[in-house]
């Protein structure tokens, strides 16, 4: 070896890089030959080789982590994790499958030979740290695995995991196309399109459970408001008349972005037209519904011992 030599621990050497996962640039800077990393990734020697110029530290069958290490270290410095192993650094039970995904800002070089993808964006999504890995945000991550597969089964599959057990919404798998306009997202978009139904019939469905539990009558659903002299107010998923009670579900929009603006937009100008007014999130109507049935209960109780509003209302 080089006059380094004595400086070099070869049993401490894994825990100086990242999951034992070297570049051979990083180790001829302490003193190793290119004969000496090639000697050393031998049939008896401590190390193997994981790719052109990267070296995992030990013998052993590589797990997960130092195949993604091993991608890092072919990219360019600075290169984000997303797809399929991001949604599983975001702790989703997602299976490795094709290549490993890689995000690269600039000019950086490109890549895609099978094990490792790596893709040159305009601009790096928000990095976020995962077990000690850059990774894209989980909505990034699950939109780049789902365009990265045919398979509409598998696509479901991806979806359902990022928002039962990642918490995202559809409208937020929605928001992210919007933003980086990209180009095949028809199957996706279809996907989306077929979950988004079942995802309003299922809280069209509690939310109609949730009124009966808070022993409310009937209320109107799905009607439009507008002040006395019609100006547009929003419209709100139940209305109760006989008080002048409004609840918005996002039974239409979860978590989607709309033409009525805000959630807190739009309690506002219910409460500024003297509407008492309640917003409930999906997850929270999924999550607790005898809460929500509760507060629903107190507001009706409050309207009932308000002066009614001055509006109109259109179903």
């Amino acid at each position: 070896m080089t006059t380094n030599q004595a400086l070099v621990d070869l049993d401490r050497l894994p825990s100086v890089f990242p999951h034992g996962v070297a570049r051979a640039a990083e180790l001829a800077a302490l003193g190793f030959s290119g004969a000496e990393i090639e000697r050393c990734c031998g049939p008896a020697g401590p190390w193997q080789q994981l790719d052109d110029g990267v070296v995992l530290m030990h013998q052993s069958k590589p797990a997960r982590e130092h195949r993604l290490q091993a991608a890092l270290g072919v990219a360019a410095p600075g290169a984000v994790i997303t797809g399929r192993e991001a949604m599983w650094l975001h702790g989703l039970p997602v299976f490795p499958l094709g290549a490993i995904h890689l995000l690269v800002a600039g000019r950086a070089a490109e890549r895609n030979d099978g094990s490792v993808v790596v893709e040159r964006v305009a601009r790096l999504p928000d990095t976020q740290l995962r077990h000690r890995f850059p990774v894209a945000p989980l909505v990034r991550a699950t939109v780049d695995a789902c365009l990265r597969t045919r398979s509409i089964g598998e696509i479901k599959v991806l979806l359902l995991e990022a928002t039962q057990r990642g918490g995202l919404a559809i409208g937020d798998v929605y928001g992210e196309l919007q933003r980086e306009r990209r180009k095949g997202t028809s199957i996706l978009r279809a996907v989306l399109a077929d979950m988004r139904k079942m995802e309003h019939r299922l809280h069209e469905r509690l939310a109609k459970e949730v009124v009966k539990l808070a022993g409310l009558p009937a209320p109107t659903w799905r009607t439009r408001l507008s002040t006395g002299d019609n100006v547009h107010l929003g419209t709100v998923d139940a209305w109760w008349p006989d008080v002048g009670l409004a609840w918005d579900a996002d039974i239409d929009r979860p978590g989607d972005p709309c033409d009525d603006g805000t959630a807190a937009t739009r309690l506002s100008r219910y409460l500024a037209a003297g509407v008492i007014a309640a917003h409930t999130v999906p997850t929270r109507l999924r999550e607790h519904t005898e809460a929500v049935a509760g507060e629903l209960r107190a507001l009706y109780q409050l309207a009932s011992a308000t002066p009614m509003p001055n509006v109109r209302a259109y179903w």
